[in-house]
């Protein structure tokens, strides 16, 4: 635009919508001067045609473009800036600012008359938290409040620091209800701090020696501080079967999935591990706590601690419960007989870790070469009787093969059919081991289902049938566990584990069998079949339903 205002400026400004300019009107053509722009000789401009003469319209036109571009020039400075223009917006700026704060200002006035009463649970927040989590009911969180009066700041009541079960647990006598706990502490933040003004009535129950001493109706102000919140945490090798459960007490750095895997090096320091009852378990009296490096997944701590290693963040201290104390054979506990109870808990910090490598990223080769690598550890794990360990590695072994059946993915292996079969194989061993760790463990339908697998990929497996007889068998369906096994021994007669295994169960099914029959009394009911007295009728002579007389009197009209 600024070049443009220079060329009219210098009288070169196409006016003509035919495309001639006024210089080639006839003013130009005779003086040089008019051409500064053009560069061209005098003796070179040659008049090609000749124009009429400007209209009267036309000169007062440009006379007024002329003068508006000179107004133009003298008020811009030398930068090219609109000094004016830029006074004007920013004085039309600063009166909008004006005029929104004068609005912002009259909606919180305050009114006159009656004040409205805020609601029970109306944060006032006197300081930001940080994170997204808030707190849930049955959740547990560390806070403290204090409660003041309004008109004088007098303290009425004070707690500091303390564990609190939103939902859960009633507070003391004096002490603030836990229904306005619960309200405020639902809304609230990590470190948030917040506060609600009340009267004595809604703040403390009806008992509180606050009440009598100042008047139901006295204003107060509650302000509680949300110091941390717990965050609870299935981390059983199965999900959701609650054997060991992860509270965190204090957060890790990171992010949520920046933990151990296995062969990865982890730092751990196990700080104490007491029961429900309150006996502690470790350290000795006197000791201090332990910290150990171990191998994540070689079964070098307990498997309590195993599975919660698994899903924590560097320098987070988490207290790790289990009701079974068969999860806490190992280290740092050794060999140490553990008194019976209904709770386990363990308070462990993860100090640092080296993450292990990421197979799930490996070429097939190095896949298998990893996988064989973490089945002889699990081979290890199962004969000296860590079922549970054991049973986590074989099944992480088959995820990293679980695209062996896709056919879009399994076109990754062409021209490659002996690491195919290799990996089919791997995968079919695994499972058949996960089957002998659930029976191991008692847990007769996941090994059922896994023997259901490997059958399905080769139907006359001697092992997948046996061991799915074993769980037939603990699930007493000595039925279809003599079908398994008379099948297996048509295969392989010369399996003497299968013999036994089979004549077991034909004796524990005549077993059943004669428990039923006396239970339904077979012979009694034939007995009355028998017996001449009895009405008997043939397929002719049978009685229906259509030959009772209650059928002739509630027979409907439209029949």
């Amino acid at each position: 635009q600024a070049a443009i205002w220079r060329v009219r400026c210098q009288g070169a400004v196409m006016s003509c919508w035919r495309g001639v300019c006024r210089v080639c009107r006839g003013r130009g053509l005779q003086s040089p001067e008019t051409f500064p722009v053009h560069g061209v000789p005098e003796s070179s401009r040659v008049k090609t045609f000749d124009a009429a003469p400007p209209s009267a319209s036309y000169n007062l036109m440009d006379a007024i473009e002329r003068q508006d571009a000179a107004e133009m020039v003298s008020r811009r400075d030398p930068q090219g800036c609109d000094l004016q223009d830029l006074k004007e917006d920013m004085e039309k700026f600063r009166k909008s600012m004006e005029k929104a704060q004068k609005e912002s200002e009259e909606a919180n006035r305050p009114k006159s008359g009656p004040r409205e009463a805020p609601g029970r649970f109306d944060l006032v927040t006197v300081e930001d938290g940080s994170g997204h989590r808030k707190p849930q009911m049955a959740g547990t969180v560390k806070v403290r409040y204090a409660v003041v009066l309004e008109r004088d700041a007098s303290l009425l009541e004070a707690k500091s620091d303390f564990v609190y079960v939103l939902g859960a647990q009633s507070q003391g006598v004096g002490e603030v209800c836990s229904e306005v706990l619960d309200g405020m502490l639902l809304q609230m933040r990590r470190g948030q701090v917040a506060s609600v003004t009340h009267p004595l009535r809604d703040l403390f129950a009806p008992d509180a020696p606050v009440i009598p001493q100042h008047g139901p109706e006295e204003v107060a102000v509650c302000e509680v501080s949300l110091l941390e919140i717990f965050v609870s945490k299935d981390v059983s090798f199965k999900n959701s079967t609650g054997q060991v459960l992860k509270e965190v007490i204090q957060d890790g750095v990171g992010s949520w999935c920046n933990n151990p895997t296995d062969e990865g090096l982890a730092v751990l320091r196990v700080e104490k591990i007491s029961t429900a009852e309150g006996r502690c378990l470790f350290p000795d009296p006197g000791a201090s706590p332990m910290e150990m490096s171990v191998n994540v997944g070689d079964g070098e701590v307990c498997d309590a601690l195993e599975c919660a290693v698994l899903e924590m963040r560097p320098h987070e201290t988490a207290l790790v419960t289990c009701t079974d104390p068969s999860f806490l054979v190992g280290a740092p506990l050794g060999e140490k007989p553990v008194p019976k109870s209904s709770e386990y808990t363990l308070r462990v910090t993860l100090l640092d870790f080296n993450p292990g490598p990421d197979a799930i990223s490996f070429d097939e080769e190095d896949r298998l070469t990893f996988a064989l690598r973490r089945k002889a550890e699990a081979n290890r794990l199962f004969k000296v009787g860590r079922f549970r360990l054991s049973r986590q590695r074989y099944e992480e072994i088959c995820d990293l093969f679980h695209h062996l059946d896709i056919p879009k993915v399994k076109d990754r292996f062409l021209g490659k059919y002996e690491l195919w079969q290799e990996c089919r194989k791997l995968r079919l061993d695994c499972r058949l081991n996960i089957a002998a760790c659930c029976i191991k463990l008692q847990d007769s339908s996941t090994a059922k289902e896994t023997c259901d697998l490997v059958l399905k990929q080769m139907p006359e497996n001697t092992k997948a049938l046996y061991r799915r007889a074993q769980a037939q068998m603990q699930q007493r369906d000595f039925v279809e566990a003599c079908k398994d096994l008379r099948r297996l021994l048509d295969i392989d007669p010369n399996i003497q584990e299968a013999r036994r295994l089979w004549e077991k169960a034909v004796k524990q099914r005549k077993d059943v069998d004669q428990q039923q029959k006396k239970a339904l009394k077979y012979d009694v009911m034939c007995r009355k079949i028998l017996d001449d007295r009895s009405d008997k009728f043939t397929l002719d002579n049978a009685p229906t339903f259509r030959d009772a007389p209650e059928y002739h009197q509630c027979r409907p009209v439209c029949e």
